[in-house]
């Protein structure tokens, strides 16, 4: 497998360490089987490095590319869930949060009523009816998960 190859498949993971320049740590300069690309494994090894090394934190944070705040959160979090909280978590909102159930129904019903309005029209409805401001797409997508199949 090629550098390019690995380096998609962990963009397509989110395990891409986006700093990964600012890696300074001996095994990652030297080594082939350590990536400074893959952030699961700098945050392990840099974990590893603190409890096996005796390496001050400070220093090591700065040699894996990270704060000594993060690596404080990372240890913290890894002590809670293990190896899982060294994986990123999905960034963004987790769920549709201005589309509530309230707007959908409002949506619903100015659909009913205007079955041939567009999607900037419906919008348009809804920040002049109820103040929400909901963007043509969000609508469109909307409206297509309702469309029977």
């Amino acid at each position: 497998m090629t550098k390019s190859d690995k380096k998609e498949i962990l963009i397509s993971n989110g395990t891409y360490n986006k700093k990964h320049q600012q890696v300074k740590d001996e095994k990652f300069l030297t080594m082939d089987f350590y990536d400074p690309m893959d952030i699961v494994q700098v945050k392990y090894e840099m974990l590893k490095n603190t409890i096996n090394g005796g390496q001050g934190v400070a220093k090591t944070a700065e040699e894996f590319g990270f704060s000594k705040m993060s690596y404080y959160n990372i240890k913290n979090a890894f002590e809670k869930k293990g190896m899982l909280a060294l994986i990123p978590e999905k960034t963004g909102p987790k769920e549709a949060h201005k589309l509530t159930p309230q707007c959908q129904e409002y949506i619903d019903k100015y659909i009913q009523d205007n079955p041939a309005a567009s999607s900037s029209n419906v919008a348009a409805a809804l920040m002049a009816d109820k103040g929400v401001g909901i963007s043509k797409r969000t609508i469109d997508r909307y409206r297509a998960k309702k469309k029977p199949r």
